[in-house]
């Protein structure tokens, strides 16, 4: 249990390091959100509470250490601590819920949801930056958001497989008296 705890820690570092230090991944200034992708594997194979914790954790140690993000109207940095936590918490926890629903064989559907969670992700923050900080500009939603989507979603067939082998597809243990019938059963 507590090796669990620690390689999904480091899982975490290792996205975050993917996203913001090596540059290999970067699409001129777009870059894929290698934390949401963790996020929704999470979501898929072990539930929504796991998902909502490995964002959380993930979107604040992106928003601590960044801290800002460029405002291509005002070309300055500003800081947004926490949108991206709130986002990813949100998207993280929805994503669980409908994870019932979704074959997770099906490679095309996890990309689907990829870039619904990283679209939802930024139109989340987008929203929150409005409301808080009332400097954000809809030209971010089709100039960011959707290229960033779009891009993690591609990239995430790659790494759902890398974490695929990192993190066995066993999902969450069915309690209750289904999960002992089943358990019987075997």
């Amino acid at each position: 249990m507590i090796l669990e705890k620690v390689v999904i820690a480091i899982a975490i570092f290792v996205s975050y390091f993917f996203q913001t230090s090596v540059d290999f991944f970067a699409l001129g200034s777009i870059k894929p959100d290698f934390l949401l992708i963790l996020t929704v594997y999470f979501a898929l194979y072990r539930g929504s509470f796991s998902a909502l914790w490995i964002g959380f954790f993930g979107g604040l140690l992106q928003d601590v250490n960044l801290g800002g993000y460029t405002n291509l109207i005002k070309q300055d940095l500003q800081f947004y601590v926490g949108t991206s936590a709130l986002a990813k918490t949100i998207v993280g926890f929805v994503a669980g819920k409908v994870s019932r629903d979704i074959n997770k064989e099906a490679t095309s559907l996890i990309v689907i949801v990829v870039f619904l969670a990283c679209f939802v992700k930024g139109v989340i923050m987008f929203f929150t930056v409005a409301i808080f900080h009332s400097s954000a500009h809809a030209s971010s939603l089709i100039t960011i958001v959707l290229p960033e989507a779009l891009f993690t979603a591609i990239l995430s067939i790659v790494w759902f497989r890398l974490l695929r082998w990192a993190f066995p597809t066993v999902e969450k243990s069915v309690s209750g008296p289904q999960g002992i019938i089943r358990r019987i059963g075997q």
